[in-house]
């Protein structure tokens, strides 16, 4: 079992005295009850976690994992920063070998928004998640396959409700531009009705 080493982000005025404790839906709403909730950073033991008071910049190296309530971020280093007083921002960076990943319950039983990026870039405040570089974003249900979508950049706003997708640049010049692809799974009229009306 790999040693961890646990975060809990503080507001900056405990930072400083507590030095951190020694230890950071397609359309539906994520689940109210995160906002409320510690961010909380564990990572690898072995590797290094850094902590600049004076700009409130946290990075983390070593198979990192941000919660925050059902919210999950997981990825090879983050840099997590306190953008207003109890909000955080979050820059998650896969390797080479695993892209970084995300995973959220939404506003309903047994739904989960799940994805996957290059980069992902958490904004608390604004209630914002960026997925960039071969962004993968799914809509996971307790039955059926999901909902799922493939782009270059996926932006999922929480507060709004909504999901963005952008193509992005071609691979290599002359090609076309690179495709947002979306795929609905249909569900029966019966789960259907079921689901509260917005």
């Amino acid at each position: 079992m790999r040693p961890t080493t646990s975060f809990r982000l503080l507001p900056a005025a405990l930072i400083a005295a507590a030095l951190l404790a020694a230890g950071a839906g397609l359309p539906a709403h994520a689940e109210k009850a995160d906002r409320g909730k510690p961010l909380v950073v564990e990572s690898d033991g072995s590797q290094s976690a850094t902590v600049d008071l004076k700009t409130k910049l946290t990075t983390i190296s070593g198979h990192v994992v941000v919660t925050q309530g059902t919210l999950q971020i997981k990825a090879d280093r983050i840099e997590v920063r306190e953008g207003t007083p109890g909000r955080y921002q979050a820059n998650a960076l896969g390797s080479s070998a695993q892209s970084a990943t995300f995973r959220q319950k939404r506003d309903r039983v047994d739904e989960f928004v799940e994805a996957e990026a290059e980069r992902i870039e958490y904004d608390g405040a604004a209630e914002k998640v960026r997925f960039v570089g071969n962004a993968k974003l799914r809509v996971v249900r307790p039955s059926g396959p999901p909902d799922e979508a493939n782009a270059a950049v996926i932006t999922y706003d929480q507060r709004s409700d909504t999901i963005v997708f952008e193509g992005g640049p071609p691979a290599t010049p002359g090609e076309s531009p690179g495709r947002a692809r979306l795929v609905f799974i249909p569900r029966g009229a019966d789960q259907a009705a079921s689901e509260p009306s917005k």
